[in-house]
């Protein structure tokens, strides 16, 4: 974080607290409905529901008021919102990287997600899903730290549980809402609750949306990013009996259009010789070639692009209240997500070289028996405990299949294999290459946590789990086109892996007074190998299977609600060591998963909120990261090394640097005024929201070119609302300032054969997948 910006949210922050400060202190020998209060949030991280003051994890909670208030409409938008959480997407709609305090890995691969991701309970093994699924959202726990004494899925450093509202079963209730803005965007969706009578209801949602994108291609002149979103939930909730209830839920989404997410070249990386040459040999408009770069003047091949995304699922979940108080409760589900995808051009030139077809497929059921105790239910009202036994299969499979364009020949062929330039013409270009990669995982978890009361102010919790993995596969390679062996080698391996491992939890929490809570917490994680999923120009070998992930994790916090309720402010200090990380490379060809040595993370989180007054809100997070490689001796070479005398090692120590997506800083900052009734009797909400970003690298090399600038982005929105509450129009806006900023970077594709590398430095020239641009729009609601 430059020292300006430090300065900046410094200050806002000292200001803030300054300014509150008085008319909190003035506010609190007041009735406290006169002022309003903050939000009193419920959530059911421990599997009870709860104020999330009460709960002595490091969580966020975000309603689904304050949602609509701070505009969060998918799970992208939860960045804005959440300090420590990134979400990260690239080339393909599959590939969604959860990230919570520097770590996580892209999901178009078969490893699983670091951060689990759960929707009303269940476990979704491919974090791209969640894209498509966030749909009459009740609520969102951002959980930090290791999950598995009461998870479903055990998970190394964190969780996301979406909560979707179930049926109300005591009123009729509906909504429509529709929205425009700029790039086309176009929204509509509804819900309608239907209590058939007291003891059934059901409850429909509905949601579509498309944008025509905002790539502008200067070779075809088109506009690319276009896509179209459906999305639907019905959900039945049937109380059986008055000690049974079942919730039942059935959901579908579809994603379609060109599937383009806008990339550029980063001219900061280049000198001028390397940027002539790779407009001299691909044809690029070098007025294309700028810094910052723009939306407006992209210059790549697109052919063919096409994207089929689809999932859909049912969950049951079974509630029967059992002896004095206690719950047993059921929740088995079943999930299909299959996405398709053309890639028109993954060297990102204009020349016609090489396109993929991609396939993910993956279908998984899940099946969890909960036992869970009245609150102290035992010893006197002193003991209560979760325990629970999960199930979890998946079936996955991962098709790429490569097709030669009419340029690869005569160009890249040409110019690293001139001998094969016939063979190459002759043989066929469709399908070149074709990989399969097959997986069956197994999971079963058995887990229980105990909460014991030292004395009235002081608990002690334990928690166990002990989990097994099981998973076999294969992956083929076959080539019909001899040259196609600069992208792919042949290969036909059987995969197998297994591996069991226990979690441990112990917390002690303090309930210093009624408002005021301490909580110190250790605990661990675990996360299964797996198996590489993707070809490569050379053999895989033995790195075809990497080692589980495991983490150990030191948490000390403090939750206060002070002010009769007028100001909340959470704090957190935590380490976590994480063993055998599992991060994810580029090599300028493919991609390969290993265990990148050993990570120490360690900082501070802070969130904060205020209502000094009935018509103003404040919501302040800050988080700070010190993130450093404890060891990691063989990582990847510089992109340009080849290892000769006058080049850098193909290998390197990184062992004492900071790993990859791990900011110092994270911050947020939201500030809200509500009026009093205007005209007619309307009220107007407004709103202004910062997120600040620090500068980090993106590459796993560590390149210092792969380093991304530190930015901050703001947004707004306006809210009339109708005097009964049922009309609201916004007016809303993201990114006002229009930063053009990359959020990845990587070696560009095939570089060899651009004239772009230095192989005396191990420089060559990077690409970066883009931010999104400034948007704006109006959303009109109505509730009956």
């Amino acid at each position: 974080m430059t020292y300006r910006k430090l300065c900046l949210w410094g200050a806002s922050s000292l200001a803030i607290a300054a300014w509150a400060a008085p008319a909190l202190a003035d506010a609190a020998t007041a009735d406290a409905s006169a002022a309003g209060a903050v939000e009193e949030v419920v959530v059911t991280a421990q599997k009870r529901a709860e104020n999330i003051q009460d709960v002595p994890l490091s969580i966020t909670a975000v309603s689904a008021k304050a949602m609509e208030a701070k505009g969060v409409e998918d799970a992208k938008d939860l960045v804005r919102v959440v300090p420590n959480l990134r979400l990260d997407s690239v080339g393909q709609q599959s590939g969604v990287a959860l990230r919570i305090r520097g770590f996580g890995a892209s999901s178009n691969a078969a490893i699983d997600p670091s951060v689990a991701p759960y929707i009303d309970g269940v476990f979704i093994p491919r974090p791209g899903a969640i894209l498509s699924s966030f749909l009459d959202v009740d609520s969102v726990e951002v959980l930090r730290g290791p999950q598995g004494t009461l998870f479903g899925r055990n998970a190394t450093v964190g969780a996301i549980s979406i909560r979707t509202h179930a049926p109300d079963l005591n009123s009729f209730a509906g909504s429509i809402a529709g929205e425009l803005g700029n790039y086309g965007e176009r929204k509509i969706e509804g819900m309608v609750n239907l209590p058939v009578n007291d003891r059934f209801g059901l409850r429909f949602a509905g949601l579509a949306t498309s944008t025509d994108g905002f790539a502008k291609n200067v070779i075809d002149g088109k506009t690319y990013g276009q896509h179209d979103t459906v999305e639907g939930r019905v959900s039945a909730k049937w109380l059986v009996t008055d000690h049974l209830t079942w919730t039942l839920r059935a959901d579908y989404a579809k994603t379609s259009g060109d599937g383009n997410a806008i990339n550029q070249v980063d001219t900061s990386t280049a000198n001028a010789t390397q940027l002539a040459n790779f407009a001299a040999r691909t044809g690029t408009n070098p007025a294309s070639l700028t810094y910052p770069p723009s939306f407006n003047n992209v210059d790549q091949r697109y052919k063919n692009q096409n994207l089929n995304d689809k999932q859909y699922g049912v969950a049951s979940d079974l509630s029967w209240e059992v002896g004095d108080g206690h719950t047993l409760r059921l929740i088995d589900s079943w999930r299909s997500w299959k996405d398709e995808q053309s890639d028109g051009d993954v060297v990102f030139s204009p020349l016609d070289l090489l396109s993929r077809d991609a396939r993910f497929d993956s279908d998984s059921d899940s099946h969890e028996l909960q036992f869970i105790s009245r609150k102290g239910a035992f010893l006197d009202g002193k003991l209560d405990f979760v325990a629970g036994l999960y199930d979890f299969e998946e079936t996955y499979q991962i098709g790429e299949v490569l097709n030669l364009g009419s340029q690869y020949c005569s160009f890249a062929v040409a110019a690293a294999a001139p001998p094969l330039v016939g063979a190459c013409n002759a043989s066929p270009k469709n399908a070149a290459a074709t990989g399969a990669f097959d997986q069956k995982a197994t999971s079963l978890a058995a887990y229980v946590q105990g909460n014991y009361a030292l004395t009235p102010t002081v608990d002690l919790t334990l928690g166990a789990r002990e989990t097994q993995d099981k998973k076999i596969g294969s992956f083929v390679e076959t080539l019909a086109n001899p040259t196609a062996a600069l992208l792919r080698v042949p290969e036909n391996t059987q995969l197998s892996f297994k591996d069991t491992q226990p979690s441990w939890r112990g917390n002690v929490s303090w309930h210093i007074n009624p408002d005021v809570m301490a909580f110190v917490t250790y605990s661990t994680g675990y996360k299964s190998g797996g198996f590489n999923s993707a070809g490569g120009a050379a053999a895989v070998g033995q790195k075809r299977i990497f080692n589980s992930e495991t983490s150990k994790d030191w948490e000390a916090g403090v939750k206060s609600v002070l002010f009769d309720r007028r100001l909340l402010v959470n704090l957190t200090a935590y380490r976590t060591d994480l063993d055998n990380f599992q991060d994810r490379s580029f090599d300028g060809v493919s991609f390969i998963v290993r265990n990148a040595g050993d990570v120490r993370a360690q900082g501070v989180e802070l969130e904060a909120q205020a209502k000094p007054t009935n018509h103003i809100n404040i919501d302040l997070g800050v988080a700070y990261l010190d993130s450093t490689f404890t060891a990691n001796h063989n990582a990847p070479g510089l992109p340009a090394c080849n290892g000769t005398a006058t080049s850098c090692p193909l290998t390197q120590d990184l062992t004492g640097r900071t790993p990859n997506f791990s900011p110092k800083w994270n911050n947020t900052l939201g500030l809200e005024y509500v009026t009093d009734p205007l005209f007619g009797g309307f009220t107007a909400t407004f709103r202004a929201d910062a997120t600040y970003n620090s500068s980090y690298s993106t590459t796993n090399d560590l390149n210092p070119q792969g380093i991304v600038e530190g930015v901050t982005l703001y947004g707004a929105r306006v809210t009339f609302v109708s005097p009964d509450k049922s009309w609201k129009v916004a007016l809303f806006g993201q990114n006002l300032t229009d930063e053009h900023v990359f959020t990845t970077k990587f070696a560009q594709t095939l570089d060899s054969l651009f004239g772009v590398r230095v192989p005396a430095t191990g420089a060559t020239l990077l690409r970066g997948f883009m931010n999104t641009p400034r948007t704006y729009g109006v959303r009109i609601a109505k509730t009956f």
